[in-house]
């Protein structure tokens, strides 16, 4: 099952490992995360991280690699599969490339696609690779996958999360994963987030049939002080738990006058429709990009008329 992966590991004495743009902690926590499973299991390897950074960087941080290291080296590509959404687009450089995913993308790399849908995050991927191997895995390195996990798990919410899920945590845990670290990292926040959330919980809108929706223009992030990512990322899940909102999107407009969406469900799959928009990601979470708000109400159309027919079919 991860022997391709485990093979390529063992011939490679280079190692570089990418993830995706905007990082989360399960792209960030699989990447770090990686790097000590492979430092902890084979001898003689370099590793190195490449990527840009975010308000997760307290997890861990990036290196900074020549092009020249790329020669003869192996690039594992974690939690992205489509090359405009990798960071660091040297991994072509690379003799070899290898993509380790579970969303539900098709590839567009010129890689050795692994892919496990079924798993609810990259993470837990590692960490069975880890259980069904025997691999070492110290505190460290089990931190980093259990952050990866138990965000991409939705707090162990989602419906994805399955036996496997638990039983993984409990590997992790057991080799002295600072879960109650993480915690902490997680639910403190600045007043300027806490009433960044106020704003969006004030000021969001529903569509006819229950869509609800922030449209966030780039002057949201220099009125609170705060980064991007927290305003897009970071704000989708102050629409989620209300009663009579079975879909919610968050819509933040970056500096460079990017729309990035995020869409988010609690039941009704979502990710065809942002597939037809060129982005894609999970069943119940994905994304996509805009080049102005016009578009975006095609969208917020689209996902109404989709719980419209969803509701109908009860």
């Amino acid at each position: 099952m991860y022997e391709s992966l485990l093979n390529a590991i063992e011939h490679y004495d280079k190692i570089v490992i990418h993830r995706h743009r905007q990082p989360d902690l399960d792209a960030l926590g699989s990447q770090l995360g990686l790097r000590g499973l492979i430092h902890g299991n084979f001898s003689g390897k370099q590793v190195r991280l490449v990527g840009d950074e975010n308000d997760y960087a307290y997890i861990g941080s990036m290196d900074t690699v020549d092009d020249a290291f790329y020669e003869g080296a192996l690039a594992i590509i974690l939690d992205v599969s489509q090359h405009a959404r990798i960071s660091d687009d040297r991994y072509h450089l690379a003799e070899e490339r290898v993509v380790v995913d579970h969303h539900l993308n098709t590839s567009d790399l010129d890689a050795k696609v692994l892919s496990f849908p079924e798993h609810i995050a990259v993470c837990q991927i590692l960490t069975d690779m880890a259980m069904r191997h025997d691999l070492c895995v110290d505190a460290e390195t089990a931190t980093y996958l259990f952050a990866g996990l138990v965000t991409d798990s939705g707090r162990f919410r989602y419906p994805q999360v399955n036996a496997l899920t638990f039983r993984s945590a409990a590997f992790l845990v057991e080799r002295g994963a600072r879960h109650q670290w993480l915690y902490k990292k997680l639910y403190t926040e600045s007043l300027a987030v806490k009433k960044l959330k106020g704003h969006v919980v004030n000021h969001f809108q529903t569509t006819p049939h229950g869509v609800a929706f922030m449209k966030n223009d780039r002057t949201v992030m220099d009125t609170y002080e705060v980064s991007f990512f927290t305003v897009s990322r970071g704000m989708v899940n102050q629409m989620a738990g209300i009663k009579g909102i079975p879909v919610w999107v968050n819509l933040t407009e970056d500096h460079e006058g990017v729309i990035h969406c995020e869409i988010r469900s609690e039941a009704i799959p979502v990710v065809e429709v942002a597939k037809r928009y060129g982005g894609g990601g999970h069943g119940l979470a994905c994304g996509c990009t805009f080049a102005s708000w016009q578009e975006t109400d095609q969208l917020l159309a689209d996902l109404d008329r989709l719980v419209a027919e969803e509701s109908e079919a009860l």
